[in-house]
Order: C-alpha cells, then sequence, then structure tokens
C-alpha cells in the first residue's frame, strides 16, 4: 500500500509542477528543440540582412526535410521574408510565442532544425556562411547605426 501512496504522490507532484523537460535552457535558446538537431541558427539582430535569407535558402536546397522554427517575439517584418521562403520550398514551420523566448538582438529569430540528431557544428549564420559575409561587407546590418539596445537609444536622445 506504500507504493501506491508513493505512486499518487509523484502523480500529484507531476501534476502540480508539470512533466520535467530534459535541458530547458537549452530547448528555450534554440526555440524548443535541442542544439544537436539545429542546422543553421540565425540571430534577431541578422534576420534584416540579405545574406541571412540567401544561407536559410542553401540550407533548404540541402536539407529539403529538416523544419523551420520561428521566433514569434522577433516581429512580423523579420520573420514574413523566412516563412514565405519556407512555404513556397513546402518546408514545415511552427512559430513560437511563448513569453521565454526572447527578443533580443543575439536571441535566435529563425532555427533550422532536423528531427533527430544531426550534431552539425558550425550552426550559427556568420560562422556557417562567413563568406557571405566577408565578400559583400556593406549589407553587414540593415540598420548599421542603429542603438540595439535600451540604454543605447536612451544616450542617443541626449546627443
Amino acid at each position: 500500500m506504500s507504493d501506491n501512496d508513493n505512486s499518487v504522490n509523484n502523480r500529484l507532484e507531476q501534476s502540480s509542477v508539470g512533466t520535467p523537460k530534459l535541458n530547458p535552457d537549452e530547448q528555450r535558446k534554440y526555440l524548443g528543440t535541442f542544439r544537436e538537431r539545429v542546422s543553421l541558427a540565425i540571430t534577431i539582430q541578422d534576420l534584416g540582412t540579405s545574406q541571412a535569407q540567401a544561407a536559410f535558402e542553401s540550407e533548404i536546397k540541402a536539407h529539403p526535410n529538416y523544419q523551420l522554427l520561428v521566433n514569434g517575439q522577433a516581429g512580423q517584418d523579420a520573420i514574413g521574408p523566412f516563412m514565405r521562403i519556407a512555404s513556397q520550398n513546402n518546408v514545415k514551420f511552427t512559430i513560437r510565442t511563448d513569453s521565454f523566448y526572447f527578443n533580443k538582438p543575439d536571441s535566435y529569430g529563425v532555427i533550422y532544425a532536423a528531427d533527430s540528431a544531426i550534431n552539425q557544428n558550425p550552426i550559427d549564420l556568420r560562422q556557417k556562411y562567413a563568406n557571405l559575409f566577408q565578400s559583400n561587407g556593406s549589407d553587414n546590418n540593415s540598420k548599421p547605426n542603429q542603438p540595439t539596445s535600451f540604454w543605447d537609444k536612451v544616450k542617443n536622445l541626449f546627443k
């Protein structure tokens, strides 16, 4: 009877806290998937660049059966082109809008990932496709002189 009481207590505890997740911080960083499944990761600050879209298109050509994970906190203007490219190439995509997916410039805005582990390295856009950024240095950021943080914007108000 004590085993039955323990299982009831365990079930009640799980119900109140939720099902335990494996590596929740990693899943938050990579928009709900694991690092080992990621083929390409694009930060929010790089979403507006033409290099990001070109890299994403080449990833789709190389791996058409992967899926796109989109950070819904990034804004429609930033993520729209990636969803359009995915739709045109029949790639399934998921928009993650939970509050724990951040809208910081260094947070990931787009993740292109497999259903199982692929252990690709590097995955970051600027490391994996460094040749795109070296050959066309003038388009590194769509808004190069824009302040990125709240405090930078406040400082610029008083200049």
